[in-house]
């Protein structure tokens, strides 16, 4: 066995850097930070003093503060986008299918001339969904889904959107005949699809 100690190996340029310790054979060089890294250190810790004092001591707004300032102005944006578009409107529906005493015919005609090529004469499905069962593509099957899916269309599936082409009042009338066809179970309808809700 040999006696002799083994030597780590210090470059010329690094003597100056070597430190006076040693692990296990191992030494260490005093390596320092680059200067941008500490620039940009020293730069946070003068950002965060302002930073902290102003949202601990002044009231500043908080993140969550500006995202609830800024949802709201979006929550207005969209109610108003949502108007412009005709949301579905409960009571003026309800006010519309009570007062038209020939909303059963219209109803009727209507949904033959724009639904029955793909829908089905009794909604059965064809091109289109089945609306005589619980299955959904679009929406719940909910009034206010199934208004929103005539009113405004499906355009990645083709269907167009009714409401500027027909009227919001046509687009009542075909909302209660759709809502109507549910459970009443046509000969030969198109397999579920979607999903089920009751």
């Amino acid at each position: 066995m040999s006696d002799k100690k083994d030597e780590t190996i210090v470059f010329e340029d690094e003597k100056k850097l070597l430190l006076d310790h040693n692990y296990d054979g191992i030494k260490e060089l005093d390596n320092p930070l680059p200067n941008w890294w500490l620039v940009t250190f020293f730069l946070t810790i003068l950002f965060g003093v302002p930073y902290y004092m102003a949202h601990t001591f002044f009231g500043a707004q908080s993140i969550q503060d500006e995202l609830s300032l800024e949802m709201s102005v979006v929550t207005k944006k969209q109610e108003a986008y949502e108007e412009k578009q005709g949301r579905f409107n409960l009571e003026e529906y309800n006010a519309y299918i009570a007062g038209e005493v020939n909303i059963e015919k219209i109803a009727a005609k209507t949904f033959r001339r724009k639904c029955k090529a793909c829908h089905g004469a009794a909604g059965e499905g064809s091109v289109g969904p089945n609306l005589t069962d619980n299955y959904w593509l679009h929406g719940d099957g909910s009034i206010e889904t199934v208004y929103n899916t005539i009113n405004k269309g499906v355009v990645d599936k083709g269907m167009e959107a009714w409401g500027p082409k027909i009227g919001k009042q046509n687009v009542y009338a075909v909302l209660k005949y759709v809502m109507e066809l549910r459970g009443t179970n046509p000969p030969n309808p198109k397999e579920p699809q979607g999903k089920e809700y009751n």
